[in-house]
């Protein structure tokens, strides 16, 4: 069976577009029900329950052609007649009012009802007429708005066993005072002067602060980490060891590979670049290459030996100019001198050092140094390892055909923290490829947590990113953090694999090392939804952020999010100052809530394509909620 998600909007836009106004102008729809052009309904914007007939009659009402007449000849049947439900502002003063009239004996009254997120009735205040009023009489009832109150709504009410026939008009709703709907004690995020972006369909994340230009409310950027899941690959073969390292993932079509280093002797010319394949990024077999001997036999899964497999590290180059026999490239140790060489490959087993000398000299290169081929600048990119300022570093640099880079600089920082960042794991995000993501490894060189273990250092990892490549933003609490175990609380352990994969639908598997230089060395796999590495968060207090300007393309806006069962989302667009647009307000949006990797937003206004030679900024209200990625779409 499928089963379609709802949220409570889907029932509600029908008709006008919202206000939350804050003044005495009269904020109920059709006050006079002289609109009456939607299907099914008494009059537009109001509708009844089940119950006596209500009419809508044009033979004259108090001020103009039209009124609504109840005939209550039913001594165990009632009536309400309620406007549509419009935004409520907690602890405003709320007067609801109508005019009424009988011939008969009733007292017919009028209701002011307040209803909260889930739309229950949480709070009602009610007054009857004076008697029964041949001539019209005004009824008026006042409340204060409950602090949970989300909606609020005045009805007309025809009490049960209250026989007789009555007249309705000019029906009114005024508040004065209270706090933004939704938001008790909330103070609208101010717009702040970042320029435009043209985001046009791309994805955002907010794995930086670039998008967001103010906040307010209890609202934050949150990073996530990874959930351990099974261990993939167990290092028990003696070619490989207590300290393998160096890992790195490889999609290629329906196989992932992983790369890893091993040791078969001591010394630089001992190790060996080692290579497993899955189906799924989950189970890992070992390849058998048969290009090397071991202890007798070519039976293993080693695909190069010697000074280079300390720090191999493999791409597939999507390069569209690439040639067959150069689809697989990669960076290590040279064996013609101190630096990077370069290496290629027909098929990822067979490989060979393209160049007699070192592509690129100017680094320290003892690390997992990468690159890859980059779309969006159209040229390989390098990261690599330098020292600067007594720490170990990340430089960059790059190529149009591989062989000839640039001259290598630092990476930049938006913070100033002196730390060693011993690999970098930097890649292009593949569903937002205009960002840079990396997972470097932090090692923190003189810390012992396990007593007498040597060589001293404990380590974790964290997140980083770019949108050039070059100046880069640092989380400083950690994405990947040790577990409970001894073993990896000992110098070089969780250091991240190179590269991310889609292991399901909705998730993404990172990996890591645990137990370095320990029996039973082992990679384990962590998963991690989909844009999932950062949230705009507000958890336990409405919040709220608002984007810098923004030119869109598209007619729909698309969301990654999660709410708690309390939980809930709006949105808002808004002009260039932060002044709402009229039907996309926070109030014409849905109140979504649920878990979806992709949903549309729904808003009064229908279709963003009238928006699209506009700049705009996107106003974003929860409440113990997640929001992960949005994107402008057609």
């Amino acid at each position: 069976m499928n089963l379609k998600l709802l949220t409570p909007v889907t029932a509600l836009l029908l008709l006008a577009c919202n206000t939350a106004a804050a003044d005495d102008s009269n904020l109920g729809p059709n006050p006079s029900f002289e609109q009456a052009e939607a299907e099914g309904f008494v009059a537009d914007d109001w509708k009844t329950r089940e119950g006596i007939q209500v009419e809508r009659i044009t033979d004259g009402g108090r001020t103009g052609e039209a009124c609504v007449r109840f005939s209550d000849d039913s001594t165990d049947k009632g009536q309400m007649l309620e406007c549509r439900r419009i935004p409520a502002r907690p602890g405003g003063n709320y007067t609801a009012s109508a005019w009424l009239r009988t011939s008969d004996s009733c007292r017919p009254g009028v209701y002011l009802n307040f209803y909260d997120l889930n739309g229950r009735r949480i709070e009602h205040r009610y007054e009857r007429t004076k008697g029964s009023p041949a001539d019209w009489q005004k009824v008026v009832v006042q409340q204060t708005a409950p602090e949970s109150a989300w909606e609020v709504a005045v009805a007309i009410y025809s009490y049960v066993s209250d026989v007789g026939v009555f007249e309705a008009d000019d029906a009114e709703l005024t508040v004065t005072g209270g706090d933004e709907p939704g938001a008790p004690g909330l103070t609208r995020a101010e717009a702040g002067d970042k320029p435009p972006y043209d985001i046009g369909q791309r994805r955002e994340l907010f794995v930086d602060d670039f998008l967001i230009d103010g906040m307010s409310g209890g609202i934050e950027r949150r990073l996530h980490h990874p959930d351990p899941r099974e261990v993939v690959l167990k290092l028990d073969q003696p070619w490989e060891g207590q300290t393998s390292a160096y890992f790195a993932t490889v999609r290629d079509g329906e196989r992932v590979l992983m790369y890893y280093r091993g040791q078969v002797a001591p010394g630089s010319d001992g190790q060996v670049c080692c290579l497993a394949e899955s189906r799924d990024g989950i189970h890992f077999k070992r390849v058998n290459a048969g290009l090397f001997e071991y202890e007798g036999s070519k039976e293993n899964n080693i695909v190069w030996k010697g000074v280079g497999a300390h720090n191999f590290t493999p791409f597939l180059d999507s390069n569209p100019d690439a040639v067959a026999a150069e689809r697989f490239k990669a960076v290590g140790y040279s064996h013609h001198g101190r630096g990077l060489g370069i290496f290629t490959s027909p098929d990822g087993i067979h490989w060979r050092e393209l160049l007699d000398h070192p592509a690129i000299t100017n680094g320290a290169f003892d690390s997992q140094n990468l690159a890859f081929w980059d779309p969006l600048r159209e040229c390989y990119v390098d990261f690599h390892r330098k020292g600067r300022n007594g720490v170990r570093d990340i430089m960059t640099c790059t190529s149009k055909d591989f062989r000839t880079w640039s001259e290598p600089v630092f990476l930049e920082y938006s913070d100033t923290r002196l730390e060693h960042l011993y690999t970098n794991g930097i890649q292009r995000y593949g569903r937002a490829p205009h960002l840079y993501i990396g997972f470097p490894a932090r090692f923190v060189p003189g810390r012992i947590k396990v007593e007498g273990r040597e060589p001293p250092g404990v380590s974790d990892a964290i997140l980083i990113s770019s949108r050039d490549g070059l100046h880069f933003q640092r989380w400083s609490n950690a994405f990947i953090r040790p577990s409970t175990e001894p073993e990896v609380w000992t110098d070089r352990n969780n250091y991240p694999a190179w590269g991310l994969i889609e292991t399901g639908p909705e998730e993404l598997s990172i990996y890591w090392t645990e137990h370095y230089r320990h029996p039973g060395m082992r990679l384990r796999r962590g998963a991690i939804r989909k844009d999932g590495f950062v949230s705009l968060q507000s958890a336990g207090k409405v919040g709220e952020a608002l984007t810098r300007p923004l030119l869109i393309t598209g007619d729909s806006m698309e969301v990654n999010y999660a709410t708690d069962a309390t939980g809930w989302i709006r949105f808002e667009l808004c002009k260039a100052d932060g002044t709402p647009i009229e039907c996309f307000t926070l109030y014409d949006s849905e109140t979504l809530f649920g878990n979806q990797l992709q949903h549309t937003v729904v808003w009064r206004g229908g279709s963003l394509s009238g928006l699209n030679e506009q700049s705009i900024r996107l106003r974003i209200r929860m409440e113990n909620a997640d929001l992960y990625s949005l994107r402008f779409v057609k």
